[in-house]
């Protein structure tokens, strides 16, 4: 039998020595770094420019240190940008731009924003239900047909765009399709789904959208550039970055975004209406990570002959860590996010679960988020091009509607039930055939709220009616 004093690793309460605790920390910080700031970069590709890539970084770091407080250091995660938020954030910058004609990036920050706060206190809203009235009754209000389709809608709804952007990326100066572009964005997008299956162990296996969009890049300089209608040559397309726009991160404050959002209220309503379902998604995702970390910290703790660690039943303190981290991040101008499942692949790795890790990486979140901003280093992510990023998007908005049907298998779904059927069929086709209701001038409501919110009603409506016919 193994000496248990041999055992390496860390619990969460836990703390290595500083000079490890760095390191371990910078992994970590790595780690999340891609998915944060390509998740700011991809919802900046939409036609308007309005995260900036250093608060992106920055609000990561103090929305995990406000999780870590909130949820009493017992459950060691790293908050950062979520995708689940992009479609949404993408209907909101569609409608700012085409059909209010604003070119204003703080205003649409800032009705994102108003939004996202929303959406946080409604995870913290399903925290205090799971507190105080246990499980139940939010597997009631959204069981696994309810969230399950909504992710799946929510990976699907900007697909037509993303083709869109692939076959034509440059509409303003050629408006063929440019099969140069489809070609690297599906270089990015094979290169991302291979890596996936092929490459299992070490850090790198939890790099492989990096490694695609660095591939994808590379590609698109030998190939799409010097040689697409889109581009028109070197010249042209490193002169267009030169004058591309950029955000600075005391403009993305909330004394700015708010102000600048209430000059059009109908844009906020817009964007409430589409982000808010994303709640529902999301809850599902960060309940799975929470019974994730479970396992593993309990795995460690009986190799090392300690405790038990009830993580499991921390459910709505996460919950409500996961709301208090949104509205942290998006009023220090970042998106919105989620607790990461690649920090927790990289603590699984190395064994190392300590919350003291976490909070050092959100502290130096904090100050590369700074020293980015000092240097003038926000624009960095503009080298990456058009294909690429709706090469990865092609993969990630797949990802996000898989994980869906993914919850209902896990869920246990009975797709034979007339009332699943009746919910799921409207979320579905409402949600993917409606892109928009138009109900004044300035005023819209997108199809995913629109099916979020008439699914969870008709489900307790026909849930009621079940009830009484029995």
């Amino acid at each position: 039998m193994a000496d248990k004093n041999m055992v390496v690793g860390y619990l969460p309460d836990e703390k290595p020595s500083i000079g490890k605790a760095i390191v371990f920390a910078l992994q970590q910080f790595l780690v999340m770094l891609p998915a944060t700031i390509l998740a700011a970069i991809i919802m900046n590709g939409n036609g308007l420019v309005i995260y900036s890539i250093p608060a992106a970084v920055f609000a990561s770091g103090v929305a995990t240190i406000s999780f870590l407080f909130i949820t009493k250091f017992k459950i060691p995660l790293y908050y950062g940008s979520s995708f689940s938020y992009i479609p949404a954030v993408g209907i909101v910058v569609g409608y700012a731009v085409n059909s209010l004609m604003i070119t204003d990036n703080i205003q649409v920050l800032g009705a994102i924003l108003i939004a996202s706060v929303i959406s946080g206190l409604m995870s913290i809203a399903a925290g205090l239900l799971i507190k105080y009235f246990g499980k139940e009754k939010i597997d009631q209000i959204l069981p696994g047909h309810i969230t399950g389709m909504i992710a799946m809608i929510i990976g699907l709804s900007l697909a037509g765009n993303t083709v869109g952007s692939i076959l034509t990326p440059n509409p303003g100066l050629y408006a063929g399709n440019d099969w140069l572009s489809v070609l690297v964005a599906l270089i990015t997008f094979l290169t991302i789904s291979i890596l996936t299956v092929v490459l299992r162990k070490g850090f790198i296996s939890q790099i492989p959208i990096l490694i695609g969009l660095l591939v994808g890049v590379i590609f698109s300089y030998t190939i799409w550039v010097p040689f697409s209608e889109s581009t028109g040559g070197y010249t042209q397309y490193f002169n267009d970055l030169k004058v591309a726009s950029t955000v600075k991160m005391l403009d993305v404050m909330p004394w700015n975004t708010i102000p600048a959002a209430f000059s059009n209220p109908s844009l906020i309503w817009v964007a409430i209406l589409a982000i808010f379902p994303i709640a529902f998604a999301t809850i599902p995702e960060s309940a799975a990570h929470v019974n994730q970390i479970d396992l593993y910290v309990n795995d460690l703790s009986a190799q090392k002959g300690g405790k038990t660690y009830n993580i499991s039943n921390l459910l709505d303190q996460n919950l409500i860590g996961d709301g208090v981290g949104d509205i942290v991040a998006v009023v220090l101008g970042g998106p919105a996010g989620t607790n990461y499942g690649e920090n927790i692949s990289a603590s699984a790795v190395t064994k190392n679960f300590s919350s003291y890790v976490f909070l050092i990486t959100g502290l130096i979140a904090i100050l590369i988020g700074l020293l980015l901003e000092i240097a003038g280093l926000g624009d960095l992510s503009l080298i990456l091009t058009k294909p690429v990023i709706q090469g990865v998007s092609l993969y990630l908005f797949g990802a996000i509607a898989v994980q869906g049907i993914a919850l209902m298998i896990d869920k246990k779904v009975d797709v034979f039930d007339p009332k699943v059927i009746a919910v799921m069929a409207f979320i579905g086709i409402v949600g993917l055939g409606v892109g928009e209701i138009q109900i004044t001038d300035t005023f819209i409501i997108p199809g995913i709220g629109l099916a979020a919110f008439g699914g969870i009603l008709l489900n307790l409506l026909l849930n009621f009616l079940s009830k009484k016919s029995k």
